[in-house]
């Protein structure tokens, strides 16, 4: 009897699903992709409807042979690739390489387990012409943008460097957000503090909010120091408001791909293109004790979604496990985003009673991070709120009013296992109109802070809000302009390089419009409108391309002049002929040579750095050594982790000492430094968490 061949991409796929099967199928991987736009030239005919030209990919010709060849043999012909657009798209290459007479039938696994797979096959379809046109659209407007922009940037500035449709847009924020801090003048204002007694003596802190009934902003140090005089000759005050609300935390929605990439990011540590590998890992198969088995759902989503009848298994283990009163009083249904494509579900577990802990041995603790974060998050989704009773308090005395607020868990719901909950603040015992006295009064001085840089996650989820690239891309856009070194990570922030100043400057005047965001958003819509049949690619492409031609030839006329403006001309002679030494861009970076190339071919060598001396201590920031090096203004000590951490004490100062101590305001370690006040102990997540204190000086110290 002939076997039934089904053709996955992933060779991880195929054997999970093999083993799922058994001897009824014969499964097979393509590996990926096997045809492609050619790397060597344009491969879009533009004057044919812009027709693309794909080609079998190099050292793909015998895979292809051996597909067709036990096409030939098998009963039917299953092809389940991934339940996306680039899926679409291999599905459609491998049909039309192995169809001879047979038509292959399209299934989508949307989970690779037995019961998800069986799902599949029982509903067998055709592939979707308009889903397969809609990533041909996507692959030409990315290689007419990559192929013709990017040689400006080789004629400009050196050879190699890269322009994307979507990346430059990523590069774009980056740059402009890094703008913004340069630009940004600090405003000084001012905080006052005051704590309050009751008659018992129980204390309790608030903070100035109005002033003769009005929200006043404090300005300078003088305007405080008059208010804390007033403060101080108030004789009475007394509790004006006092109000306790019963308020109701709702849990959040399962992940879709931005938010995993989001959450991971923050509380795993992992990189975008991290966690979706491992979520592929998870997604693929994993073998465990007595199965093989995928662990959860097709991790590329933009759905928050979940199937029905797993909501209704999941509201039976909260039941049984932790008890009714952690049910909702029915299963949550999460408003779905418009931009929200296909029938995926949101990325949950594929078996609830397969906890973390239980599997744990069989998973890699990368594996284990990550499927524990899904698994709970997905949990929480489907349990009841958390309750806390908040308590708003208001002090007034003379035309001054202090605020304060307690709260108190009283139920915690979905936060026993999702979440740290709401900062509990406990309140003495208080009444209405009751006089409280005046204890102390503390002014601080602020300055108001630039808007930060974006890291991956918060990059992520701009390219999210504004419908810049679908979750399959996520991952690539940000990984590409760190690869391209055009931004470099900053203490986990993502910073612009001098390379990628320059690219931004060089491309975004140049084709303003096809690198902006709502640009970009709307050719994500056009997308979608093939994907739904309702817009053809080539009226998509057609309707990119004559404004863009109408860019790329104005830059390609300016060249020469850009190229100037980009050498930095030295006051410095050449040695060999005397003429101005210039900075240029080359293969390795900026470089010194003469301005009379080729005619003088001097290039100045760099200067032998002192090799860094290894010391015993570890970076407080990144747990690397430290290591002692020699700058331009003497020795100094920093992270020999540089440049991905930059880490680095000045002078002759001390190294901070590491202490096991956690610092109460975010969890990580301190560590003791030194200051211009003498010693003084903080966080070593500075400067995302600000918590410093001073140390206290013993008796003999003071003396």
């Amino acid at each position: 009897m002939r076997a039934k061949l089904l053709i996955v991409e992933s060779p991880t796929k195929a054997h999970t699903i093999k083993r799922l099967l058994g001897a009824k199928f014969n499964v097979l991987s393509s590996r990926g992709h096997i045809k492609d736009l050619p790397k060597s030239r344009l491969g879009v005919d533009i004057e044919k409807d812009f027709t693309p030209t794909y080609i079998k990919i190099r050292g793909k010709a015998k895979l292809i042979a051996e597909l067709k060849k036990s096409a030939k043999k098998a009963k039917e012909i299953y092809i389940a690739t991934d339940p996306d657009r680039e899926g679409e798209a291999i599905a459609n290459h491998i049909a039309e390489e192995i169809s001879n007479g047979k038509k292959p039938q399209r299934v989508l696994f949307y989970e690779i387990t037995k019961s998800g797979i069986e799902k599949g096959l029982a509903s067998p379809t055709e592939i979707v012409k308009s889903k397969v046109d809609a990533h041909i659209a996507r692959r030409v407007l990315d290689r007419l943008v990559g192929y013709l922009v990017s040689p400006i940037l080789w004629k400009t500035v050196k050879s190699g460097l890269s322009a994307g449709r979507v990346q430059t847009v990523a590069l774009r924020l980056i740059v402009e957000r890094e703008r913004e801090i340069e630009k940004f003048i600090p405003q000084e204002y001012w905080l006052i503090k005051a704590v309050f007694s009751t008659s018992n003596k129980q204390e309790f802190p608030t903070l100035l909010v109005k002033i003769s009934g009005k929200e006043q902003e404090i300005k300078n140090g003088e305007q405080a120091q008059e208010i804390l005089k007033d403060l101080q000759a108030i004789r009475s005050y007394l509790i004006s408001k006092l109000k306790s609300t019963e308020r109701h935390s709702k849990p959040p929605a399962p992940f879709i791909t931005a938010t995993l990439q989001q959450e991971a990011s923050r509380k795993i540590g992992f990189t975008s293109k991290k966690t979706m590998f491992i979520a592929q890992q998870l997604f693929e198969g994993i073998k465990l004790k007595d199965e093989e088995t995928g662990l959860i759902t097709y991790p590329r989503t933009d759905s928050i979604r979940t199937a029905q009848d797993f909501n209704n298994l999941t509201r039976n283990y909260i039941n049984e496990k932790y008890g009714a009163e952690y049910l909702p009083d029915k299963p949550r249904i999460f408003k779905e985003r418009s931009l929200t494509q296909g029938a995926h579900e949101a990325i949950r577990p594929t078996s609830i009673i397969r906890e973390p802990d239980s599997i744990k041995q069989y998973l890699t603790n990368d594996q284990y991070k990550l499927y524990d974060l899904i698994y709970r998050r997905y949990l929480a989704s489907q349990m009841s709120d958390a309750v806390y009773l908040v308590t708003d308090v208001e002090v007034s005395g003379g035309k001054y009013t202090f605020h304060t607020q307690g709260v108190k868990q009283k139920f915690n719901g979905f936060e026993r296992i999702y979440g740290n909950g709401a900062e509990q603040k406990d309140l003495p015992l208080l009444k209405q109109d009751g006089q409280v006295e005046l204890k102390n009064t503390n002014p601080e001085q602020h300055f108001t802070q630039p808007p930060a840089r974006y890291s991956e996650a918060t990059l992520i989820k701009k390219l999210q809000i504004n419908g810049i690239g679908r979750p399959s891309t996520y991952a690539a856009i940000v990984s590409t302009v760190i690869d391209r070194r055009y931004v470099e990570k900053t203490q986990g922030r993502l910073a612009p390089t001098k390379l990628g100043f320059l690219v931004h400057d060089i491309i975004i005047p140049g084709f303003d419009n096809v690198f902006e965001v709502s640009f970009t958003k709307e050719m994500e819509h056009e997308l979608d409108l093939i994907e739904d049949a309702k817009q053809t690619w080539q009226n998509v492409v057609k309707d990119f391309y004559k404004p863009f031609k109408e860019d790329l030839e104005k830059m390609r006329g300016k060249t020469d002049e850009i190229k100037k403006e980009n050498i930095e001309q030295l006051d410095e002679k050449c040695p060999q002929c005397g003429k101005n030494l210039i900075k240029r861009w080359g293969k390795y970076g900026q470089f010194i040579a003469c301005s009379g190339y080729p005619d003088c071919k001097y290039i100045k060598k760099e200067e032998k750095k002192e090799a860094p001396n290894l010391l015993a201590d570890k970076c407080p920031e990144c747990g690397k050594p430290l290591v002692e090096r020699v700058g331009r203004y003497g020795k100094f000590i920093a992270c020999s982790g540089y440049p991905e951490c930059k880490y680095v004490v000045q002078g002759k100062k001390q190294a901070p000492v590491t202490l096991e101590e956690k610092c109460p305001d975010c969890g990580k370690n301190l560590v003791q430094r030194k200051g211009r006040f003498g010693d003084f102990i903080a966080c070593s997540g500075y400067p995302e968490c600000k918590y410093k204190r001073t140390v206290k000086k013993t008796k003999t110290e003071k003396s």
